[in-house]
This record gives structure tokens, sequence and C-alpha cells, in this order.
């Protein structure tokens, strides 16, 4: 059976119905992201701007195949997206080396207003997640999607965190080791990612993941000289 080329309408509305759902019956943490998005109208649409635009990425191609191709790699750029904020949150560091790493990020930024900006961010990246696991699993079949985004997001947070670590030691003149296990974590965590994208089968040969610039939606420029 011929499936059909997904619609950008239908995706926004079934993406805008799991989160008006996860609000009161998903799972706590699932309640609490999409509460978080529900209850600020200026949040809220916020986040609709950008997964409406997000989603005009994954309809853009024109087979079905590339479509779902296009999704898990958007999964994959929104689970790098909030790792910032999780190492934040489940790090006990000081305010300076929060500083310290955050301007490393953010060179140009204020820390308060930076702050602010990785909570909104991770928010909106997180709800968008929960929107893609649904279309993965309800719209586009794709059996493998869960588990696949959930072992990279796994091995990105775990590199995420080393990598940190080096930025403030680096920062603070002290001696580090880990440049050979951040090596090895972003070897793992490219393997997940590249069995995130081949989640599901039949697409054949998948384009390289391309070289980026400073933004954690690619992981090259995290691996240190």
């Amino acid at each position: 059976m011929t499936r059909s080329i997904l619609n950008h309408r239908y995706l926004m509305e079934e993406s805008e119905q799991r989160i008006e759902r996860a609000s009161h019956s998903g799972g706590q943490k699932e309640r609490l992201i999409a509460r978080r998005i529900l209850e600020n109208k200026e949040r809220h649409q916020s986040w609709t701007s950008s997964h409406c635009r997000l989603l005009k990425f994954v309809v853009a191609p024109s087979t079905v195949e590339a479509q779902f191709y296009k999704l898990r790699q958007s999964a994959a750029e929104l689970t790098d997206r909030q790792a910032m904020f999780c190492y934040l949150r489940d790090n006990q560091i000081t305010v300076r080396r929060r500083r310290i790493l955050l301007k490393a990020f953010h060179p140009n930024a204020g820390y308060t207003m930076t702050v602010i900006a990785e909570h909104d961010g991770y928010l909106k990246a997180a709800a968008s997640v929960i929107c893609a696991i649904h279309l993965g699993k309800k719209i586009c079949r794709d059996g493998d999607f869960t588990k696949a985004l959930a072992d990279y997001d796994e091995a990105y947070r775990s590199y995420f965190c080393v990598y940190c670590d080096w930025v403030v030691a680096e920062a603070e003149q002290r001696e580090s080791s880990t440049k050979p296990l951040l090596l090895f974590l972003k070897n793992k965590a490219m393997d997940k990612r590249s069995a995130l994208l081949s989640a599901g089968g039949g697409l054949g040969v998948f384009p390289r993941l391309r070289r980026a610039g400073p933004c954690r939606s690619s992981m090259e420029h995290l691996v240190p000289a």
C-alpha cells in the first residue's frame, strides 16, 4: 500500500491535540512541559510558530520516505537543544561555573537572559519532541523511532555532560584528561544518531551528517582540539 505524503495542516493539528492531551493525561514530565507551554500565552504562541516552521521543514520533501527522515532529523536536533538546560538542572554546579559555561555558548548575551532563554528553549524543544514521537508512532507507523530517539538522547547527554565539564576546567586552567573520553562518547553518540536517522528502514543511503558551526544542533564543534 502506498503511503500518502504528509500534510502540514494535519500534522500541526495532531501536534496541538497531543500537547493538549499531555497537559492532563500524560506522564508527570509530559504534563509539566505541556502545562508550561499552554499556561503562558506568549510562550504558547512562540512554540506554535516554531513547531509550525519545523513541520514545514518535515513536509517539504516530495516523498514520504524523505519526510520521515526529516522528522527523525528534527527530533535529533530538538534533543540537542535541550542538553544545556538538562545539564544545569541535573548537576550541582556553582553560579560562577554556570556563568563560565553559559558564556562559552552565548558569548554576547547576559547571564540572566541566557538562563531564561535556555529554559524557554528547553520547554519548546521538549514539547516538540512529544509531538514528534506521537507523529512517528501514529502517523508514520515508525516502530523503531521512539527507542532510537531515547538511545540517542542518553548518548548525547552523556557526551554533552563531559564536554561541559571540560569547558569549565579549561576556563579555570585546570588540567583535564577527558579528551579521549570525549572522542569515545562523541563516536558513540554519532552512532546512535545514525541509528535514529535510519530508524524505520527503507530509505537507502542517508546524507552524511554535515559539519556545522558552534551550535548545539551538531556535535562536530564539541571536541577540543
